[in-house]
């Protein structure tokens, strides 16, 4: 594991008061992988969104979520909605 190379998985229940959790590990997510500012703040707020459409859903009791970095891009998956940026150069 490396700023620029991490996957790490988690499963939170799927109540609307998680999305400041899901927030956060985006947030951390963006610190570590090293992404620009602007660009992860952009990531940050797509991640709210998203999560708090996962939360509202009806599916089972819990939400899983694989956080994934690599060289080309940043990537969190709520269920199957998933949110990416692609570093800049």
């Amino acid at each position: 594991m490396s700023p620029k190379s991490f996957t790490f998985k988690l499963t939170v229940p799927r109540d609307p008061q998680v999305a400041a959790i899901i927030t956060d590990v985006a947030s951390h997510a963006v610190t570590y992988g090293e992404v620009d500012a602007a660009l992860g703040a952009e990531f940050v707020r797509r991640v709210g969104a998203a999560a708090a459409r996962a939360l509202a859903s009806t599916m089972p009791d819990a939400l899983h979520i694989v956080v994934a970095n690599d060289p080309t891009a940043l990537t969190l998956a709520l269920d199957a909605d998933i949110v990416s940026i692609t570093h800049t150069a």
